[in-house]
């Protein structure tokens, strides 16, 4: 069974989310609530047992955003639809991955980047709160306060990183809200040196006062904020610190890359690789919500004849966001690399159902009965919906394979990112394209996939790897923002089709949609109206919007 964090907490953390979450919405709005239970404010904030639960709190309400179910779970899913390594093809979420959706503030889609700006200023609002309370807290030990005072910052940083990637024009603030202070206006973004200067004075603190690993799978480490810290010095161009902080978790001796790429995602995730997971758990109060990820990203191959849904081909799915003929490419370089042969991805399904066999097959056969390029329009799309490989990434192994909603732990930091981002920081410091070093991190991660080591490094080369062993992680976008290459990306490779042709022969022209629609002011997403109308009347809203 997975290992809940603190399971005797979460009963008593989910009471606490509900008498205190509303303390703080949106940006700055204020609910005068009565509890109804034993769990007050002055408990939670100033006893060393509440500040504990409060902690716990945190974790749940960081899960929460990933159980949103609207639209098919679309909404904590739309990171992995706005890249240029999918396809979108039909349902919500292809709305975003064309640009249909999200695009402009008169747009439906684009109200939902609110979700976004809500969920993690929450998450500020209730770690601040966590922080004011451990620094003042009496009757604590010192080991203790700093345990909590680490996760907290690290939940503050971390949600202050993503809203700074995703909205750019952010504000910061360490005070929690209060009835004194909940009406008061922001009135304009922050300084960039403000907000990345307290994001790296709170992984400073917590990497100074946690441990590398934690009997409670799911909760910070040591090495979980020494990666994030990482990725915020590659967004600086620090690119030492990012050498450094990844070079430490590498070298820590706590963690290694899983041998095999098919053991990276199975079970509960808790194996060598993890640097962090957001932990579930099914039939069990607190365990979160099911979610249908899986669904999203692994195609209807159980409604071909002679074919069912089956966990060992990804089980059931919508096959509403699938992998695109870029990445498929990207995985096709090289024949010995297994990422795509059914462990992170799958590109081939089989005949596995004895009571709908098509004369003719045999069971363990590979399906071939559509074609992608066939001049037959339903042959086409039939292939686009039943047969285009898959990410199977949040598979469940012990899911009911006919069930469209999934309860998985789902990774949020790895190792083999660690060895990408030293890969990079190391190129980038010797400007050296045959850098020894850089080469043996970027190959540490192609040789487990089973795939021949490069001799050559630089960004195409970086961002291509990033794109075989990181997709569908909710990483591509930053990724593409931070290269300074998010919109020549998405103009050549986005959808489906070469690159240059618009639209291509195959499939619909609406699949290819993105590559003219994104626009240079899109690599920052738009304040949504009910947020920005709670700033001050001269808050500036993103460009081009």
């Amino acid at each position: 069974m997975k290992h809940i964090i603190q399971n005797k907490s979460v009963f008593k953390a989910c009471i606490f989310l509900c008498c205190f979450a509303v303390l703080f919405s949106s940006c700055k709005k204020y609910l005068t609530e009565k509890p109804t239970t034993s769990f007050s404010a002055d408990f939670v904030y100033n006893t060393p047992d509440g500040l504990e639960l409060g902690v716990v709190a945190l974790y749940n309400l960081y899960r929460s955003f990933y159980e949103d179910g609207e639209w098919n779970s679309t909404v904590p899913f739309l990171l992995q639809a706005k890249s240029d390594l999918v396809i979108g093809r039909t349902g919500e979420t292809s709305l975003f991955s064309i640009l249909t959706w999200g695009a402009s503030l008169s747009d439906y889609g684009t109200t939902r980047y609110g979700f976004y700006w809500d969920t993690y200023y929450k998450i500020i609002d209730r770690a601040n709160a966590v922080i004011k309370g451990a620094e003042n807290v009496q009757g604590i030990s010192e080991d203790q306060r700093n345990q909590i005072l680490s996760e907290a910052k690290c939940f503050r940083a971390q949600s202050y990183f993503i809203l700074y990637r995703l909205f750019n024009n952010i504000f910061v603030t360490t005070e929690p809200t209060t009835p004194e202070n909940a009406f008061n206006i922001i009135n304009n973004k922050s300084p960039e040196d403000s907000i990345f200067g307290l994001i790296n004075s709170d992984l400073d603190f917590a990497i100074s006062h946690l441990s590398w690993t934690t009997p409670d799978f799911g909760r910070f480490t040591q090495a979980t904020a020494r990666h994030i810290k990482a990725k915020v010095a590659m967004w600086q161009q620090n690119w030492q610190e990012a050498k450094t902080q990844s070079e430490a978790v590498i070298n820590s001796g706590f963690y290694s890359l899983v041998p095999n790429t098919k053991d990276v995602f199975k079970g509960d995730l808790n194996n060598s690789e993890t640097l962090w997971a957001i932990q579930y758990e099914s039939l069990t109060f607190g365990g979160g919500s099911p979610n249908r990820f899986n669904f999203l990203s692994i195609p209807q191959y159980g409604a071909i004849p002679g074919s069912q849904y089956d966990n060992s081909e990804g089980g059931r799915g919508a096959g509403f966001l699938l992998l695109n003929n870029y990445l498929r490419d990207l995985l096709a370089q090289d024949p010995n690399d297994d990422r795509a042969n059914n462990s992170y991805y799958i590109s081939y399904f089989t005949y596995n159902d004895p009571t709908t066999l098509p004369p003719g097959v045999n069971i363990g056969d590979t399906i071939r009965v559509y074609n992608e390029f066939s001049t037959s329009a339903s042959e086409r799309s039939n292939w686009f919906a039943r047969l285009n490989p898959g990410c199977r990434k949040f598979s469940q192994d012990d899911a009911i394979p006919t069930q469209a909603s999934q309860i998985k732990n789902i990774m949020v930091y790895r190792l083999a990112e660690t060895y990408l981002i030293a890969a990079e920081a190391t190129w980038r410091i010797s400007q050296n394209n045959s850098d020894a070093l850089a080469l043996q991190y970027l190959n540490a991660v192609r040789e487990r996939a089973h795939a021949a080591p490069l001799d050559t490094i630089d960004q195409q080369t970086i961002l291509d790897e990033r794109g075989r062993e990181l997709a569908f992680e909710g990483q591509r976008w930053y990724t593409l923002k931070r290269m300074g290459v998010m919109i020549s990306q998405m103009q050549q490779y986005a959808g489906y089709g070469a690159p240059g042709i618009d639209p291509p022969a195959f499939p619909v022209p609406r699949q290819v949609q993105a590559r003219t629609r994104i626009q240079p002011y899109m690599v920052n997403w738009p304040i949504p109206v009910a947020e920005i109308r709670l700033l001050g009347p001269n808050y500036p809203q993103n460009e081009g919007y």
